[in-house]
């Protein structure tokens, strides 16, 4: 496949290789990156009267040009020459007049072919991505359309490939001209016309979203790769490889390709091929008449070999290592190479099952290899909002989803046009869920036709990619019924119903999208609510089921402080805006970047004043973005535990809104636009490692995630609690032995932060209960979402065994809205006889605290008489207390919860850390009262050829180091040092402990030394160690 052109420089331009009297296919980069190539861009207006055969010829002199970028934009051409501001910076896109760029342009290059170049071969002119209209010249002829046509290509995904062997020159320069002409569609920023699905086939983002601003041109360009191909006169054309999997043991291959005969007389053709590893050789002779194009197909009737045993198989991520196969096909000709092709594959089997869940509603779940497989992963919009992303730096990207535990990414209405991000997703074992270019029903494709054209070419293309798990044809919708049947038809055909296809990505067994909004980790463990869901039958949600599959929910994410400073002008920097701003100011450089009513659905005003409310208000934008770094690890963390939590029961997965960020904004991202990981990172990396142990912040349950293809046997689950101080309070931590079979879960215990609680834990019994979600041993369980509810009549009852007499002093019930007006406490020791202790004529719900004059007795009663509201009785915990034994330690209202997991060979295989406050919920600023520790940092193994470092951070003192972020600059340049992979920040150290950090960076990044930098939560960032080239 040809992949990464445009990273690859050679010595000379062009290379045919010849060994004998063989031929092979060779290419030619036609991208900006061959130093040899210029391309040069200006409007068709300044070209007036001008033809596209004029301009292809080496007689036309392109005068006052902008230097063009292959791949790329029109407008990117012109930020790179320096004519436009910063696009990132400040509000400088916005002030671009886009009505320049919303019109045709010309591309126009020249090349020479090297003096190897012998006659006789085909010479073909390939263009991977256009958008989002294209005509094509060369050397003086138009090549595409008609003479008279415009607009010939038309859409982002098609691929241009012209055979121009009779018009290229052998000696001298040969021209090439393209007309690009950009959508028709919104015209200007303050158009009404809708884009989106009308400019479909393209980029639906490119007239803006509530994560990029509006882009002059539309992205309009030459977007993909550029190239020559030379051939003999049979090429092949989409090559493919399918896998079938009987067994695990056994995999069946079979190899199609089409035969593409260019020349006006008839072709004996042999296709041979070798598959890797295996040695797997084959061949199969075809005949192909002249102009026309053969399929040809070989599997295991034809060639026994093509029955694998004991396969390698590709996994996604965490569930096994991805394994690829290399298919190189040769096609010959008289016992010449006429071409050859190399693809990636991979083996695998994808299936799909709706599966109940506890109220009888389907639930999509995923199957690959026969291993069910829990969804974890982000939405994909753009790549970079320019366009401006080829090549290896995928690689980053991808391997940064990879490092956050991830085994899926979304591409939101299939965005991205590059083969790249396929290859490394392959590599690092993430599924792509791949959307079409739709998103909403009531806006009709403009062209339909056009995009049936890429949406074949896009499978074609694409579908040797083990990585894909799905097509979906619409964003939160379904295709009108012509599209919607012709990509379901389509795919069967050219994929072979190997992948599912799915109409719509939220609707027909998925739990719909949203929440958008930053939301405590409480709130997701309580509520699988989603403010967007279509379904027929409604979705129907709950505390214990509606969570299913859900395929967008998000929060607004701060990105650090340093990363900020890079595009909002140092006087923005504070104070942020108000309430009122946020809401409503359209010209504020934050809203600009989608900190403000342009990003609505983040909620920014609650965000704002989460942070606020929840660590304390700030005095700059630097403690502002520390403290935001907080919340956003507890968002997002809080998410997927919150899913992780419902595990099959009814979860099956989890993708949040968004994974990458395609623009320095304030909105949906994990590493912000400079690839810096912000809070919300360490958070789904947290939450989403394959063994995972985790804190239910409603219930206080402690449970064990096995996201694997493997059971876990004989593993520890362990929970420390600690004083804000750093002293660990052993009354109420606990510790157990914990299987956990594969890609399932397991509860270990749960933590009893009030141990005074005479009912925690101990047996209920009431008179009646609207479920089992609902029953009544959830007044006992310690949680402060889980409730009893009881039918809708009076009178009703509910009763606590305390297991043996005890002295009772106190009660507390917390109450939902649907409390009792009128009730009754009562005791016994029979449960049979009762004696009341208490009447209330006038409840008001809340929480009561009702003293009592000390009684001994088993039993406790609360007996409703009526009730104040239509429901039920409502009761979330029903607390009972009496003398408090003086051995127990009490708690500081802020404390700590460290969680680890040990295997059975004592191997430590995951931790997590949480901070509570146990009487004023989400209430964290005592922690801005904690002193500054000594902390050291030392290296412990370095590889600075590879850019590789572990190095360990100790707290030296009596007290906790709360969240302590570490970074990298460079010595020499003081710059930060990004990329970059580490193994955990923001990490909080006990008295006396010490984490070691592993680091990994780009060998050259690392060139003058570093400085390792780390900053305590509240305190001065501090230089901790220098470490030399």
């Amino acid at each position: 496949m040809m992949n990464k052109l445009g990273l690859i420089i050679v010595s000379v331009i062009f290379a045919l290789i010849q060994t004998g009297c063989a031929e092979q296919s060779t290419w030619m980069s036609l991208n900006s990156s061959n130093p040899r190539i210029i391309w040069e861009v200006k409007p068709q207006a300044d070209l007036e009267n001008i033809t596209g055969e004029q301009i292809s010829t080496p007689e036309f002199k392109m005068s006052d040009y902008v230097k063009g970028v292959v791949p790329g934009t029109v407008f990117t051409a012109y930020v790179e020459a320096g004519i436009v501001p910063d696009p990132n910076y400040a509000d400088n896109i916005y002030k671009v007049d886009e009505t320049f760029y919303n019109r045709p342009f010309w591309y126009r290059t020249e090349f020479e072919l090297p003096s190897s170049y012998s006659e006789g071969k085909r010479v073909w002119l390939h263009f991977d991505n256009t958008n989002r209209f294209a005509d094509f010249y060369f050397n003086g002829e138009k090549i595409s359309g008609t003479k008279t046509s415009t607009k010939d290509v038309s859409g982002h995904m098609l691929r241009s490939k012209f055979d121009v062997t009779n018009l290229i020159k052998k000696s001298g320069k040969n021209v090439i001209a393209v007309l690009i002409t950009d959508a028709d569609q919104k015209k200007t920023r303050k158009a009404k016309d809708p884009y989106g699905v009308a400019c479909s086939p393209s980029y639906l983002a490119g007239a803006g979203w509530d994560w990029m601003p509006y882009v002059p041109g539309r992205l309009a360009g030459i977007t993909g790769n550029a190239y020559l191909v030379v051939t003999g006169d049979v090429v092949m054309e989409d090559p493919w490889v399918r896998s079938e999997l009987p067994t695990l043991q056994k995999a069946e291959l079979s190899v199609s390709t089409d035969i593409r005969n260019a020349s006006s007389s008839p072709k004996d053709v042999v296709v041979s091929g070798v598959i890797q590893p295996g040695n797997i050789s084959f061949s199969k002779d075809i005949r192909v008449e002249g102009g026309t194009t053969a399929r040809l197909s070989i599997n295991k009737d034809d060639i026994a070999q093509l029955v694998v045993d004991h396969p390698k198989l590709w996994w996604p991520n965490g569930y096994g290592d991805p394994n690829l196969y290399t298919c190189k096909l040769t096609c010959s000709v008289d016992g010449k190479v006429s071409d050859v092709k190399e693809m990636t594959f991979g083996i695998k089997k994808y299936e799909y099952k709706m599966v109940d869940n506890v109220v009888g509603y389907p639930v999509l779940t995923f199957f690959i290899n026969g291993q069910k497989i829990y969804l974890k992963g982000g939405n994909w919009g753009m790549s970079e909002y320019l366009l401006r992303c080829q090549g290896k730096e995928y690689e980053t990207k991808i391997r940064l989803h990879k490092e956050m535990n991830y085994n899926m990414i979304r591409l939101w209405t299939g965005c991205v046009t590059d083969d790249e991000f396929y290859d490394y997703c392959d590599k690092y074992g993430i599924m792509v869920w791949n959307d079409f270019w739709l998103y909403v029903a009531y806006n009709d494709v403009a062209q339909p036709e056009a995009f049936k054209a890429n949406a074949l070419d896009k499978v074609r293309r694409l579908r040797n990619h083990p990585s894909i798990a799905i097509w979906c044809g619409a964003n939160e919708t379904h295709p009108t019924p012509d599209l919607d049947n012709y990509l379901r038809e389509m795919i069967a055909k050219e994929d072979n119903n190997d992948r599912m296809y799915k109409s719509c990505s939220n609707q027909d067994g998925l739990s719909g999208s949203g929440w958008w909004g930053n939301q405590p980790p409480r709130h997701h463990f309580e509520t699988s609510g989603s403010n967007l869901a279509f379904n027929t039958p409604a979705y129907p949600y709950g505390i214990d089921h509606g969570y299913g599959m859900r395929t967008e929910i998000g929060t607004a994410t701060f990105p650090t402080f340093e990363s900020i400073k890079e595009f909002i002008p140092k006087k923005d920097w504070w104070p942020l805006p108000t309430d009122e701003q946020l809401k409503n100011d359209d010209d504020n450089v934050w809203n600009k970047h989608f900190f403000g009513k342009e990003a609505s659905n983040a909620n920014p005003v609650n965000y704002k004043n989460s942070v606020n409310t929840q660590y304390g208000e700030s005095s700059g934008l630097e403690e502002f973005c520390e403290k935001a770094q907080m919340l956003n690890i507890e968002v997002m963390k809080g998410m997927y535990e919150a899913w992780n939590d419902k595990m099959w029961n009814d979860a099956a997965g989890l993708l949040i809104w968004m994974s990458h960020p395609a623009y320095p904004s304030f909105v949906w991202q994990t590493y912000d636009y400079y690839y810096d990981p912000t809070g919300a990172y360490w958070g789904a990396k947290k939450a989403c490692e394959p063994l995972h142990i985790q804190w239910n912040a409603s219930n206080n349950n402690i449970k064990v995630i096995n996201t694997t293809a493997k059971d876990l046997k004989g593993a520890i689950a362990k929970a420390a609690i600690y004083n804000l101080n750093g002293k660990e309070v052993p009354a109420y931590g606990q510790a157990k032995q914990v299987d956990v079979a594969a890609s399932n879960i397991a509860e270990a215990f749960s933590l009893n932060f009030n141990p005074f609680n005479l009912a925690y834990g101990k047996k209920a019994v009431a008179s009646s209960s609207t479920g089992v979600s609902k029953s009544a041993s959830m007044v006992t369980d310690g949680g402060a979402g889980s409730r009893w509810e009881s039918a809708y009549s009076d009178p009703q009852w509910i009763y606590i065994d305390l297991g043996k007499e005890e002295k009772i002093e106190k009660v507390i019930l917390k109450w939902e809205a649907a409390c009792a007006k009128k009730y009754e406490l009562q005791v016994s020791n029979d449960a049979q006889e009762w004696k009341t202790v208490y009447t209330n004529k006038d409840g008001r719900g809340g929480t009561e605290q009702i003293e009592l004059e000390p009684v001994t007795a088993r039993y406790v009663k609360l007996a409703g008489i009526s009730r104040a509201t239509q429901f039920g009785y409502s009761l979330f915990e029903f607390e009972i207390y009496g003398e408090k034994p003086k051995e127990i330690e009490e708690l500081t209202p802020l404390h700590f919860i460290k969680l680890e997991l040990i295997d059975a060979k004592g191997n430590l295989i995951s931790e997590n850390f949480y901070w509570r406050n146990g009487v004023r919920d989400l209430d964290y600023t005592l922690l801005n009262t904690l002193p500054e520790v000594a902390l050291s940092c030392r290296l412990v193994d370095k590889s600075m050829s590879d850019g590789k470092m572990k190095i360990a951070v100790k707290n030296n003192s009596g007290t906790v180091a709360f969240a302590n972020r570490v970074r990298l600059v460079n010595k020499a340049t003081q710059k930060r040092i990004l990329p970059i992979i580490m193994s955990d920040n923001y990490v909080t150290l006990m008295p006396g402990e010490e984490k070691v950090i592993t680091m990994e960076a780009t060998p050259e990044l690392l060139k003058g030394g570093v400085s390792v930098l780390v900053k305590q939560y509240g305190k001065a960032e501090k230089n901790k160690l220098d470490i030399a080239d």
